[in-house]
């Protein structure tokens, strides 16, 4: 696990970096979703280590990962980490993680 937290948060750290507008953005995101989309339950354990300024910059691509998931327990987790942070607004996430669910 330590590998594949530590290549996840190499690239929040990447992202961070980057303008707004840089197109690099959309390759970063998608390389997350493919590393978080292999493992659900492994995933949910990152998730709940991760510090909050991590779960900030890894909440861009919550509605990518739902899509890829459509998971009850990927939606308890976002409930469970928007009461942990409640300073991260992950409402819409929670919402969207849902719909794609019932689609």
């Amino acid at each position: 696990m330590a590998d594949y937290s530590e290549k996840l948060i190499l690239l929040v750290e990447k992202r961070t970096k980057l303008h707004p507008d840089d197109p690099g953005i959309q390759m970063i995101w998608h390389e997350m979703v493919d590393i978080l989309k292999e493992n659900e339950q492994r995933t949910i354990a990152f998730f709940n280590q991760c510090e909050e300024k991590d779960l900030y910059w890894l909440s861009e691509i919550f509605e990518d990962l739902s899509s890829e998931l459509q998971s009850r327990s990927f939606i308890d987790c976002l409930l469970q980490l928007q009461e942990k942070y409640p300073n991260l607004d992950m409402e819409q996430d929670i919402e969207y993680a849902i719909q794609s669910i019932q689609e």
